[in-house]
């Protein structure tokens, strides 16, 4: 009598826990469709398109472009503005990328031409906001803005 207590009670938590999660499920379904982050970016091409991150420090500036082509290809250009100097120190890495919906891993393998032993990489995740497109970072949550974006401000 005891083991079919038991295993009756084992049957319907496992009942009621799986209706549980079914409903948490639902929920994140809803928050995920109702914010515009979050939304299916499949349909945005990001071939041809550039990214700029720009970064502020004490003693120098940084400005990352990332540039995406056509033939899963890209270009990341590091340009450094010493504030000390004065002067600009640029690098110019390629690589490739993988692009799964909204997620894209980028491998940046060559400086300037020559291989590189360890290469740049950065984890990124297309997201929108206010029809403004840009990537963020999964590991550090620095934004990607798309450049065509950057030029619409100024103007």
């Amino acid at each position: 009598m005891k083991k079919t207590i038991l295993v009756f009670s084992l049957i319907s938590s496992v009942f009621f826990y799986s209706q549980n999660y079914s409903s948490l499920d639902k929920i994140l379904e809803k928050l995920e469709t109702r914010s515009k982050k979050m939304k299916d970016a499949s349909g945005f091409d990001i071939k041809d398109k550039k990214f700029v991150l720009i970064e502020d420090f004490e003693d120098h500036a940084e400005r990352h472009i990332l540039e995406f082509r056509n033939d899963n290809s890209l270009t990341l250009i590091e340009v450094i503005d010493d504030k000390s100097t004065d002067k600009t120190y640029s690098n110019i890495f390629t690589g490739d990328y993988i692009r799964k919906k909204n997620a894209i891993s980028v491998r940046a393998d060559h400086l300037e031409g020559k291989k590189i032993s360890i290469p740049i990489t950065h984890n990124l995740y297309l997201m929108n906001a206010n029809n403004i497109w840009y990537l963020k970072d999964i590991n550090t949550n620095k934004r990607w803005i798309e450049n065509s974006n950057l030029l619409k401000k100024k103007n």
